[in-house]
């Protein structure tokens, strides 16, 4: 059932995504490991996206950030989502990498565009597979690729990529319930799964 999700490993077809049309929200709730992963996806047909502008300077983004309560910021030109920037970006070594470069002399001169991870190298799940997924699997791949956040696509009637919904680590494990916090799957690895069914 994972065979739609390519985790970031694949370039994607489309170079930007676009956003869904809004539906009333739902409250949080609390999570179990075997609850559906749709529980833990910021849904953005009901929540509204918080986004920034790729010359927005990086430190007025991360001021965004502290002041909205969130780690991470989609990237938007006009109506199309073109990446992700999120706080390690900013405050991590991606950041003073790029400010050793010629074409930026200055912390000052770095921009959300410089840094942030574009729209086709981000890892992303399927819509069809988040709602058949467990938040256990939703842990699993957390762990096995090392990022915090995973991105939620479906396409449109016309084949343009809907960026569906967002998931974040971090929110999972903050509702996450009791003796359910970050398990250890053993022996059912989704991605030896993923590879059995011949997905990429």
């Amino acid at each position: 059932m994972f065979m739609h999700n390519d985790f970031s490993e694949q370039p994607r077809i489309h170079g930007a995504g676009v956003l869904p049309s809004r539906r009333p929200a739902e409250l949080y709730r609390e999570l179990k490991t075997n609850d559906s992963a749709v529980h833990a996806m910021t849904d953005f047909t009901s929540k509204f996206a918080i986004t920034v502008a790729p010359d927005r300077q990086i430190d007025a983004a991360l001021s965004d950030m502290a002041r909205l309560s969130v780690r991470a910021l989609l990237v938007m030109r006009d109506d199309s989502v073109i990446g992700l920037i999120t706080s390690y970006d900013i405050e991590g070594p991606r950041a003073a990498q790029f400010a050793e470069q010629p074409q930026a002399t200055r912390r000052e001169d770095i921009t959300v565009g410089d840094i942030m991870t574009e729209w086709q190298d981000l890892p992303t799940l399927d819509w069809l597979t988040v709602q058949t997924a467990k938040i256990s699997d939703l842990l699993e791949i957390f762990e096995g690729i090392g990022v915090m956040h995973l991105l939620v696509v479906e396409s449109d009637e016309r084949g343009a990529d809907v960026l569906r919904g967002l998931i974040s680590r971090s929110r999972i494990e903050r509702q996450l319930h009791g003796s359910d916090f970050l398990p250890r799957v053993a022996g059912n690895s989704l991605h030896r799964k993923n590879e059995n069914e011949g997905g990429s």
